[in-house]
């Protein structure tokens, strides 16, 4: 009884010992991470196939954003080598019928139901709106993230759409839909110590909820002549300036339109900043 005793013991302080190594590693990994994008200079926003011109230009970029079902991993291993970052897209809010391999997987509690018992459907991206608070969704997200993201060790994880949540939802409806995204996050940081996590939009859901598990934050649609001059959106400005200054969260704002003044308005808030004239279709390396 007296050596079984001492084998349990000795398996519980093996377990604190490894808990406290994970937790160092983790916290030394995001310390990292965090130093790397606050020296971010410039960064790339691009969903496809890559070339030896584009890999050859991703690795003289400080961070990229890409879709990992589409970018070759040679060109993701050779960017990593020379000290990029590499972010991989997952849809978080929404499910995207060219998945087919995750979308054949959904079942129907997965998807967002309306009042009136419909699905909202985005023509433009032929995607669907998702119900985060669905504990299989989250599961599928995960496993996509585990396939995509750290199998092919890129630093982060980067959710689209978690801007949909204030967008689209009914405000009684939020709450709940934030808090489910609050611990999908949390479930990525338990199951992937150390994997970076950042998030496109929703700026309330960043204050309210995940500022403290979120490197970065993109800003889509960064024109001056849509923010610059906008209440709501300045304000948002300083409200990030906070929490960046709380939580270290930098902003990457993509500019569409009058690049000099965007920038510019980027820089005076020491966002990161990339101009895409093609706006919110990211196929083209530009």
């Amino acid at each position: 009884m007296r050596k079984l005793f001492l084998i349990i013991t000795s398996i519980i302080v093996l377990l604190g010992i490894w808990l406290l190594i994970s937790s160092k590693q983790a916290t030394e990994s995001t310390t990292r991470i965090q130093a790397k994008l606050a020296d971010v200079k410039d960064f790339k926003y691009y969903l496809d196939q890559g070339n030896d011109k584009i890999g050859k230009e991703m690795a003289n970029t400080d961070l990229v954003i890409v879709e990992p079902i589409e970018m070759q991993q040679k060109y993701i291993d050779h960017a990593q080598e020379n000290g990029t970052l590499i972010y991989g897209y997952i849809n978080a809010m929404e499910a995207d019928k060219w998945n087919s391999e995750l979308y054949s997987q959904l079942n129907e509690a997965d998807f967002y139901i309306d009042k009136y018992g419909e699905k909202m459907y985005f023509s433009e991206w032929d995607s669907y709106l998702m119900d985060m608070t669905s504990q299989h969704y989250q599961e599928l997200l995960l496993e996509e993230i585990q396939k995509q993201i750290v199998q092919k060790g890129l630093d982060g994880v980067f959710l689209d759409t978690v801007g949909n949540i204030n967008s689209y939802l009914p405000e009684k409806e939020q709450e709940a839909q934030n808090e489910a995204m609050l611990s999908f996050i949390k479930k990525i940081k338990q199951q992937y110590s150390g994997l970076s996590v950042a998030q496109n939009w929703g700026f309330q859901t960043l204050a309210d909820y995940t500022a403290p598990y979120i490197d970065f934050i993109m800003w889509e649609n960064f024109s001056y002549d849509v923010v610059g001059e906008d209440d709501w959106a300045l304000d948002r400005m300083k409200q990030l300036v906070h929490i960046r200054d709380k939580f270290g969260t930098q902003v990457m704002a993509i500019g569409f339109e009058d690049e000099e003044k965007s920038r510019a308005l980027a820089e005076k808030y020491q966002f990161k900043f990339f101009y895409s004239p093609a706006g919110s279709h990211y196929n083209t390396w530009q």
